[in-house]
């Protein structure tokens, strides 16, 4: 079975962080999310800013963070839902 990727294209190869808030049309992602909406073929939207029930958390004895991690989020054809910048790392087992 071939392996189907489908990838946001951006101004160099691949879509980066630059590139998406230029296609998602925003300066700053806005701390409520993004609706899915599609980007190429690629069904794409914006977590929410914040943990869930408030959670921080704590590194390695320093500082309590509130980490928010990757928050533009595309589903691939198989129903996963990835990181953009971790597409092209994506197995797809459709």
């Amino acid at each position: 079975m071939a392996d189907h990727k489908v990838l946001i294209p951006g101004r160099f190869r691949y879509a980066s962080a630059h590139d998406m808030y230029q296609l998602l049309g925003v300066k700053a992602l806005p701390k409520e999310g993004m609706p899915v909406r599609l980007i190429h073929g690629v069904q794409v939207y914006v977590k929410p800013l914040g943990l869930p029930s408030g959670e921080q958390k704590r590194w390695s004895n320093g500082p309590v963070r509130n980490f928010q991690g990757l928050r533009v989020m595309a589903i691939c054809h198989c129903g996963q839902h990835l990181a953009v910048g971790r597409m092209i790392q994506h197995k797809c087992k459709k």
